[in-house]
């Protein structure tokens, strides 16, 4: 099987990352309902949903009402999974950044894998697509850095490791680029000449 042009590697690569990114913004939105229901719960005395999303003092599978501790319960459609944590703007914040970014780190892969399905691979729509998931990562960085620094208060926090890998992750992109570029140029010249 070829790497990349029509029916290759790179055709069913972009199917699977459309759906991923479909799968985490599906996820990012529910987690978001989730804790605007469980923010109308809390403050109006409701219970919407709430055998979905629980939240409270929550110890063996039930729910303690206790304002200085809160954690949020919330219970998967279709599935048994459940998703846990401390129930802070702190968690939010964290769950809208990273499910936001990666859903949009999937997105630009989907785009530059679906360029590279088409016969003509070097094309100003992947040389753009690769420019944009290249200052994406690099842009992640400072970002990161800071929303850690905020939510934590520290500098021991931030991940040395995540932080290496989408900035390394960044340049060889821009390398890519370059490359892509150089090959559409190449491309265009000898189009000219036929």
């Amino acid at each position: 099987m070829k790497l990349i042009g029509n029916k290759s590697l790179s055709t069913i690569l972009n199917k699977i990352l459309l759906i991923g990114c479909i799968v985490q913004l599906l996820y990012l939105g529910y987690m978001v309902f989730g804790f605007i229901i469980s923010y109308i719960n809390l403050h109006n005395g409701t219970y919407y949903f709430s055998d979905i999303f629980m939240v409270g003092n929550l110890s063996n599978g039930e729910v303690k009402e206790a304002p200085d501790s809160l954690n949020f319960r919330f219970s998967m459609p279709f599935t048994d999974a459940i998703t846990m944590g401390s129930y802070t703007w702190h968690s939010f914040i964290s769950i809208v950044f990273f499910l936001g970014f990666y859903s949009t780190f999937t997105f630009y892969l989907f785009r530059i894998f679906k360029g590279m399905s088409h016969d003509l691979i070097f094309n100003v729509e992947v040389i753009r697509d690769l420019k944009k998931f290249a200052v994406l990562n690099i842009l992640f960085i400072p970002i990161y850095c800071l929303i850690l620094y905020f939510l934590k208060q520290s500098l021991y926090s931030i991940d040395p490791m995540q932080v290496l890998l989408h900035f390394v992750t960044g340049i060889i992109i821009l390398f890519i680029m370059e490359f892509f570029k150089k090959g559409y140029e190449l491309q265009t010249q000898n189009d000219l000449t036929i």
